[in-house]
């Protein structure tokens, strides 16, 4: 099964697209502000190729190690397709591989299955939807007692990508419950600690392309992601589209102004009525 990711990948680049050529956002006239505007990096479009492990550790000593290939495809446009296939762990599964595609030039994004024979859309919502009340949430648990260092790993190539690396240590000491006043706590000196190392691409095309993940948490579950197959080059324009054959079904856009995507230009929203593909 694991041969057979970049078929899946070759399966939707040889297939044509579902979705007509119309309803395109017209050129936009050139104004003063737009040519004061900096101009943006230039993207280097990309096709890569991850392995992902996450292994856990029982009571008992058994190792129970899960696998995942990831494929990615960028163009210099912006549009970014994934395709995560989990390989099963025995013959009697069958390994499905889930596509997501975010194409900021059309302003949809897309979500579908192989095998399969229905494919998502729905619209992005535009950044000047979002309000002054929306802020940051931060996810996970604070410690007051957790003490975090980092360290600089200094820089790699990784399958031709120059990467920087870095090393995040958390460490958090754990206290006796002192279940009464009059007897002194015993001193311990027992900890939790987990480690994230992280190696992103340096080259300013590539930016926020993660070449290697390494996570221990505190449960000593360790996952990785590394990458095993590099190319630059445009992708072919149908990787990010769903392959022929399968139904186009609109999903209604969940207006949250604090979930709206940053970083796009407003514009006329293309015509999301998308035909359904005929019955067989």
């Amino acid at each position: 099964m694991r041969g057979s990711i970049s078929g899946v990948l070759a399966l939707v680049v040889v297939a044509s697209m579902v979705l007509p050529g119309s309803g395109q956002t017209p050129a936009a006239q050139t104004s003063p502000a737009a040519i004061s505007k900096p101009v943006p990096l230039a993207r280097l479009p990309y096709i890569a190729e991850f392995k992902m492990l996450r292994t856990q550790t029982l009571a008992n000593e058994t190792a129970i190690t899960h696998e995942t290939t990831v494929i990615t495809a960028r163009d210099s446009q912006g549009r970014h397709m994934t395709a995560t296939t989990i390989i099963p762990t025995s013959a009697a599964q069958r390994a499905t591989t889930h596509f997501q595609v975010f194409d900021p030039v059309a302003h949809l994004t897309f979500n579908w299955s192989f095998p399969g024979r229905e494919a998502t859309v729905m619209a992005i919502p535009f950044s000047g939807a979002i309000s002054q009340g929306c802020g940051v949430m931060s996810a996970g648990i604070s410690y007051a007692s957790a003490k975090t260092t980092v360290e600089d790993l200094g820089t790699m190539a990784i399958l031709g990508v120059e990467a920087q690396g870095s090393r995040t240590t958390t460490t958090i000491p754990l206290h006796p419950i002192e279940k009464h006043k009059k007897h002194k706590p015993q001193e311990r000196t027992d900890e939790l600690v987990s480690t994230a190392e992280l190696w992103s691409a340096i080259a300013p095309g590539l930016t926020g392309l993660v070449v290697r993940e390494v996570n221990v948490d505190m449960q000593s579950v360790k996952s990785s992601k590394e990458l095993v197959k590099f190319s630059q080059g445009e992708p072919d324009a149908v990787v990010f589209r769903p392959p022929t054959g399968y139904e186009i079904v609109n999903r209604e856009v969940n207006v949250d102004p604090c979930t709206s995507f940053e970083g796009m230009e407003p514009s006329a929203a293309p015509n999301l009525v998308l035909p359904r593909s005929p019955e067989k």
